[in-house]
């Protein structure tokens, strides 16, 4: 009698191998992203604040901190403080995984505090879509080829209408002025 079974199990077994490498090459190269855009967006922050930093106006300072998320393990990013006479707002990055969007962070202060969302950059406000499986998906590529989305950070407004407001300069004096006024 021939062994087939242990041949078939043996083949599975290698196939899944296989599948789980490739999972976590995929989970590491979407995590290096992901801290790339974390990376971006406190460029952006710094830029912002330079000329209140050079005035001695505020203070900035860094806190390494670990996030752990389901799907993408455990990793290490930073948080930033912004440091005022009389007060600090803290800036952290939240998540990669957030519904509606690619990653978020949220600047929190003692007044309020503002969500940061990685979105597409053409969107104004939330947007629903639905997701089919996979035959349904090669369809519909067939008909109407998938482009590829370009994410920008935004200033999501606070429920139940969500807005996204542009990230820029004044956009985020305006949110930070929130944060921290009486």
């Amino acid at each position: 009698m021939e062994k087939l079974g242990m041949e078939h199990l043996e083949q599975f077994l290698k196939w899944k191998k296989e599948e789980a490498e490739r999972n976590q090459i995929d989970r590491e190269q979407i995590k290096k992203q992901w801290l790339n855009e974390i990376e971006s967006f406190y460029k952006q922050i710094k830029s912002f604040l330079a000329p209140l930093q050079e005035k001695q106006l505020l203070s900035l300072n860094w806190e390494e901190i670990k996030i752990q998320e389901e799907n993408l393990g455990e990793y290490t990013t930073k948080k930033l403080h912004i440091n005022f006479p009389d007060q600090k707002v803290v800036v952290e990055p939240v998540g990669k995984y957030i519904i509606g969007a690619n990653g978020r962070i949220d600047m929190i202060g003692k007044n309020e505090n503002v969500r940061f969302l990685l979105v597409d950059k053409r969107a104004k406000s939330p947007k629903i879509t639905v997701s089919f499986d996979n035959e349904m998906t090669k369809a519909l590529e067939k008909i109407r080829p998938l482009k590829d989305t370009e994410y920008a950070w935004k200033i999501a407004t606070p429920p139940p209408n969500i807005q996204f407001i542009d990230l820029n300069e004044d956009s985020f004096s305006d949110a930070l002025l929130g944060v921290i006024a009486n």
